[in-house]
């Protein structure tokens, strides 16, 4: 309402939101209750700033019907200036409510608003120690990770250089028994492992292939004594 807004703003002091959404005007159809109005001390009121006393007639006072009013003295209309006067603060009045109702339900919204962000943030703020926590615990295993990997480290290297260390004959590392040389040329070099045992078999293959025909010639070399033996005894007779 850009024209109630412009007559309100050149008031000091009173300032109207731009944000709140447009409404209309209700019909005025409240009868005035001048007996009641007249039991008023509005300059009480103003001094004493009673509030309860204003918001017991803003109602009456905002949405009365002052059309075809006249003076309950003299039974004369009332002035139309001044008419128009009451009808602007009425009109004001109803807008400055309107605005109270908005900015409440806008302070309501932003109220909980708030709260959900203050929840999400204790949820925030908990991961976030959870994970420090866990950080923390990672890092103190990293340590021992690494410290044990130093201890291991010092532990191959003295085995390396004691004379009572095994080299294994494939890849030259040291070890400090046969035990931990068979296991590790069982994990490391298992295939060179199979081809030596295959190479070992057909050695044996070979050999026991050299005994047999070794011992088909002792076999021939004896039998041939024997005939060169049998011939001389046979000369001889």
């Amino acid at each position: 309402m850009p024209g109630a807004t412009g007559i309100l703003g050149a008031s000091p002091g009173l300032t109207i939101p731009v944000d709140i959404p447009p409404f209309h005007f209700q019909p005025r159809r409240v009868s005035v209750d001048w007996r009641r109005f007249s039991a008023i001390d509005v300059e009480q009121v103003a001094r004493e700033v009673d509030v309860a006393t204003l918001q017991e007639h803003i109602s009456g006072v905002t949405f009365c019907n002052l059309d075809g009013e006249r003076c309950p003295h003299c039974g004369q209309p009332a002035d139309p200036v001044l008419l128009k006067v009451l009808r602007m603060a009425q009109l004001s009045i109803e807008y400055l409510l309107h605005c109270q109702e908005c900015l409440g339900t806008s302070l309501a919204m932003h109220t909980q608003c708030l709260r959900d962000a203050h929840a999400k943030l204790a949820c925030i703020q908990q991961q976030a120690a959870e994970q420090a926590a866990q950080l923390r615990g990672a890092k103190e295993e990293s340590r021992r990770w690494k410290k044990l990997i130093a201890m291991q480290q010092l532990f191959l290297q003295a085995a390396f250089f004691s004379p009572t260390s095994i080299l294994c004959h494939l890849c030259g590392k040291a070890f400090m028994n046969n035990s931990f040389l068979q296991a590790h040329v069982q994990r490391r070099h298992a295939e060179a492992t199979e081809q030596m045992e295959d190479k070992v078999e057909e050695l044996k293959a070979k050999l026991w292939e050299t005994q047999q025909q070794l011992e088909a010639e002792r076999e021939a070399e004896k039998l041939r004594r024997e005939q060169v033996r049998g011939e001389g005894t046979t000369t001889h007779l």
